[in-house]
């Protein structure tokens, strides 16, 4: 029994769309775009690190993890010479601290974490990035 060339043209459209929603949402879909460990002792101190925001990634998120010591920490993601995001808390123990979700440009950004004071920070940061759809 053959198709009817409305009935091949509907299938067609419909595993067009599903390929196509398929490739966007894993295009989007959540992924790490800088994890790094700290362990910053007494004083000031700071780290950099760059990363790469994907073309359909529009947000962002940063956590960071104490897992031991108390310090007055700060972080700020820039893009170029502009500041996107910037935080600073006192932290100690074990605590976690996870941003809301920030409206981020595609391309390369810079995040740097630093602490001051006179307590020690050993942690982990992660920023991660995400498109629309999720």
């Amino acid at each position: 029994m053959a198709m009817s060339k409305a009935l091949k043209a509907t299938v067609l459209i419909v595993i067009i769309v599903v390929v196509a929603f398929g490739v966007y949402a894993a295009a989007t879909f959540p992924r790490t775009a800088v994890s790094f460990p700290v362990s910053f002792t007494v004083g000031a101190e700071k780290k950099e690190e760059e990363f790469d925001v994907p073309w359909l990634h529009g947000l962002a998120q940063v956590e960071v993890k104490v897992q031991s010591g108390t310090a007055l920490w700060s972080a700020k993601i820039t893009s170029g010479d502009e500041a996107i995001w910037s935080h600073s808390a006192t932290q100690g123990g074990q605590t976690t601290y996870a941003s809301e979700w920030i409206e981020i440009p595609a391309g390369r950004c810079n995040f740097t974490f630093g602490t001051v004071g006179i307590g020690s920070l050993e942690g982990e940061i992660k920023v991660t990035t995400k498109g629309g759809f999720w």
